[in-house]
């Protein structure tokens, strides 16, 4: 209850077995090479601040500098994107080459995957996915210490390594009470009870949408340009509240440096 689309006939429950699912092994297998590209990064810009756009949750906190909205209301959430909504980053997933090939292997990929990272202290709002269609899988690779995750009424501790799989159409939350920046490989598959004819004819439908989203923000971006040039004044970040497009370029460069990452040095670690 609370999630927007929800797809009948498909088996609901918080938290999956993630030894039920084969193609998780390679994940776990290579989590050492994961955790160093990861780790190279913190000497990269790449990292943005997570935004949603207003219209996208009732439950998101109004982000400070008035472009948009987080889902946090403690600390800091920042992401680095590698696939967002069948998107991908190509300058991103060039530096994390095992990364990417493990996930173009993944069968059944819903095409979105990312690293997220947590500062000390920070609590993410109690909030749902946007579909019941797919499941939700978090590798931690650091910081994993003191980070906890809320699926409905089950409370599960991170563990590095270790994959956790979950239906993010519940109800959940996460706080990290560590004492270092917290870092998970987040990635989607499609829910194992749809069938791959299912399977092929949503993804189809959902990167029709999505062209058509962008088509519309685009007009609508020109549309407010062109009044605010008519009007003698420039857009200011209030204007890119509901545009996830736009507040998602506009994200890339708020961050000068990686100063938020705070922990030791973390040595490296084999599998």
């Amino acid at each position: 209850r609370g999630c927007p689309e929800i797809l009948g006939g498909l088996r609901a429950q918080p938290f999956w077995d993630r030894h039920a699912f084969e193609w998780l092994r390679p994940f776990e297998a290579h989590f050492g090479e994961i955790r160093s590209e990861l780790l190279a990064l913190r000497s990269q810009r790449g990292f943005q601040p997570l935004k949603i756009p207003n219209w996208a949750s009732k439950k998101a906190v109004a982000s400070p500098d008035g472009a948009g909205s987080v889902s946090h209301d403690a600390g800091d959430w920042n992401v680095f994107y590698l696939i967002l909504h069948e998107v991908a980053f190509p300058e991103n997933c060039a530096r994390c080459p095992v990364t990417t090939r493990l996930l173009k292997a993944l069968p059944r990929s819903y095409q979105h995957a990312f690293f997220s990272a947590l500062t000390p202290g920070t609590h993410i709002i109690k909030h749902h996915g946007p579909t019941n269609k797919k499941l939700r899988i978090h590798l931690p690779l650091v910081g994993a210490a003191g980070s906890e995750l809320r699926v409905a009424e089950q409370h599960v501790l991170n563990r590095e390594g270790e994959c956790m799989v979950f239906d993010d159409s519940f109800e959940h939350e996460a706080w990290h009470r560590g004492t270092d920046t917290r870092v998970v490989l987040v990635f989607d598959v499609w829910h194992p009870d749809l069938s791959d004819k299912e399977v092929h004819f949503l993804s189809s439908l959902q990167r029709a949408r999505m062209r058509a989203e962008m088509k519309m923000e685009k007009a609508a971006r020109a549309h407010r340009e062109a009044e605010a040039d008519r009007e003698g004044r420039t857009l200011g970040p209030g204007d890119t509240g509901d545009d996830f497009f736009k507040l998602l370029q506009d994200a890339k460069d708020l961050l000068p440096d990686n100063s938020w990452w705070v922990g030791e040095e973390y040595p490296a670690k084999s599998s």
